[in-house]
């Protein structure tokens, strides 16, 4: 069986001729199907929450890392708070939703990501392989004796191979008809693209039947959202939290709508020693300022989503807080829908990124910390890096006059002359601030460039926003994307005509085929060549999105909260939802 070993460059020569595999797809294809890293793990720095500048290794250039190490004697117990902004969730589907849930602080994921070098680690599932040389078969092996909370109708009773199947069936979209969800909002399913069927084999086992290969699978069910339920939960439904049980480090004991979600300690939860805090409470608090205020005074031991200012407030009037920084796995993007006639011209859309001011707009939204991104996100070995998406045209900024002069040439090339026949809205959420921010310096940009289109800015409220993107009501939109932690799965996922989230409906064979090419081929060298042909066609010949940048992520911890540093790094993800139950307080 594949073990923690069995991820980016985890398998050797060895193991490969003692499988009988090597030339097939057998346990090469794992290989693939585990993260793509040279590894380099950062480790924190010592002293009792100091911090410094680490580097976080994607195997061609450094991403910067500042995550503070805590030292002390670790204390069992205590309430921990954080804020989830103005409202409480309203997804409460964790195979639909956009983004976070109640689902992970009580649900948990097959597969881990390591959050710096996003290699595959074991989780609900102890092993995984690939069973048969056509890799048509993976076999995962689920750790015995995980429990359900002790709600009804579960009752604490063991979550098995049955429930894992049922899981990996629903994320790929198989029940949608029955359940009469529309297909495109499991969002989720292309990260097991290809699945045919899951069955439980026996009470420990899970066996999953493609259609085609799919070298990113395994990395694919560690992605952030794919947080596994029971399988009763189809027939409880969606709408009461309160009724909902999974096998996470806490369990919901209180939902107030838009303000307190709480949840008590898992004392059945199969994590050794885990989790420390008693509770885990959720407050919803209705600004910034506020906030701020809560963090400054204990009231909440975590706040996320710092902007520059806020973290220079923090650190005067809370000199001992511990500041977390890195760039993340999400981007800002402005997506334009396909099925409006201009923004099917690949001409349109390059002429529009030539004329953006890329840097204007990662400030705007970050102040410093952002990072230039190209169609993968920077995390990636595969992904051009950001000072290789610096000197690029359009990007630049020390060409952009020339760079808009050519843009002007483009756009009356296609029709669209000073933008004169272009006339888009901008759809974005109203609870999205960055959101907010890349749409006007996007709207005022493009109209600085080109005087005469129209950029009409739309915000609706959250799933408003929702159901537009999934039914591109749309001719163009500002949102922020979490990538999946395989790049071949991200891209298709985002850009391939049948992709899950490819909102603006791309449909570009050449695209298409070059995707699907990647999806089968084992060899890491020769995928990479692969990803680097995308990365270049993305820029020259095909630019379906408006990439904005890599985001800057600020976190900042009360100065006794131990092993936060643990959940960092560009893969964090919703790490300061989902680890909450690996953090403790320490003595004074």
């Amino acid at each position: 069986m594949v073990d923690r070993n069995m991820a980016r460059g985890g398998v050797t020569r060895r193991t490969l001729l003692r499988s009988g595999m090597l030339g097939g797809l057998g346990l090469a294809s794992a290989a693939l199907l585990g993260c793509r890293s040279n590894g380099g793990t950062s480790t924190g720095t010592s002293g009792g929450g100091s911090g410094a500048p680490m580097a976080a290794n994607t195997g061609v250039e450094t991403l910067a890392l500042t995550a503070p190490v805590v030292k002390g004697t670790a204390k069992k117990g205590g309430v921990f708070n954080v804020t989830l902004g103005p409202v409480t969730y309203v997804e409460h589907d964790s195979h639909t939703q956009r983004g976070a849930s109640e689902w992970h602080v009580i649900g948990e994921k097959l597969l881990e990501s390591n959050p710096t070098d996003a290699k595959v680690l074991p989780h609900v599932a102890s092993s995984w392989e690939v069973a048969d040389p056509a890799g048509m078969t993976l076999v995962f092996k689920i750790k015995p004796g995980i429990k359900i909370h002790n709600v009804a109708p579960w009752n604490g009773r063991e979550f098995d191979a049955q429930d894992v199947a049922w899981n990996l069936e629903r994320i790929g979209g198989l029940y949608a008809e029955r359940l009469k969800i529309p297909l495109p909002s499991f969002q989720r399913s292309t990260m097991v693209l290809n699945i045919l069927k899951a069955e439980a084999v026996d009470k420990a086992t899970v066996k999953v039947t493609l259609s085609s290969p799919n070298s990113g699978l395994f990395a694919g069910v560690s992605e952030n959202r794919t947080v596994m339920m029971p399988k009763e939960m189809d027939d409880i439904g969606y709408a009461n939290p309160m009724k909902f049980g999974g096998i996470g480090a806490y369990q919901i004991t209180d939902f107030k709508k838009d303000q307190v979600i709480k949840y008590k300690k898992n004392d059945a939860y199969f994590r050794p020693g885990e989790p420390s805090f008693d509770e885990y409470v959720m407050l919803a608090i209705p600004d910034r300022a506020s906030q701020l205020a809560a963090f400054a005074t204990g009231q909440i031991q975590l706040w996320t989503g710092l902007s520059e200012a806020e973290a220079q407030q923090v650190a005067k009037v809370k000199a001992d807080s511990l500041l977390y920084t890195w760039i993340d796995c999400n981007w800002n993007h402005v997506r334009p829908s396909f099925n409006y006639a201009p923004f099917a011209d690949f001409r349109v859309r390059q002429a529009i990124h030539l004329a953006l001011d890329y840097a204007d707009v990662g400030n705007t939204a970050y102040g410093s910390g952002w990072g230039y991104q190209g169609p993968l996100s920077v995390g990636f070995t595969e992904a051009w890096k950001p000072n290789k998406i610096k000197s690029l045209a359009g990007y630049n900024p020390d060409t952009k006059a020339a760079d808009r002069a050519e843009a002007m040439k483009l756009m009356a090339a296609a029709g669209f002359p000073n933008g004169k026949g272009i006339d888009t809205d901008m759809l974005h959420s109203v609870t999205g601030d960055t959101q907010k921010d890349v749409a006007t310096r996007f709207q005022g940009q493009v109209m600085q460039v080109f005087p005469e289109a129209k950029v009409a800015m739309r915000p609706v409220d959250t799933g408003t926003f929702t159901a537009q993107q999934n039914a591109n009501q749309f001719k163009a939109l500002s949102y922020v994307i979490t990538s999946s932690p395989d790049p071949v799965l991200d891209m298709i996922s985002q850009y391939h005509t049948n992709g899950s989230r490819n909102y603006g409906k791309v449909a570009i064979p050449a695209l298409d085929a070059l995707l699907e090419k990647s999806l089968k081929e084992l060899n890491t060298e020769a995928r990479t060549k692969l990803l680097d042909e995308f990365q270049t066609k993305f820029m020259t010949e095909w630019r379906p999105q408006w990439v904005m940048h890599a985001n800057a992520v600020r976190n900042v911890l009360q100065p006794n909260v131990q092993g936060f540093d643990k959940s960092v790094g560009t893969w964090f993800g919703y790490s300061a939802w989902t680890k909450g139950g690996r953090w403790n307080y320490i003595e004074k």
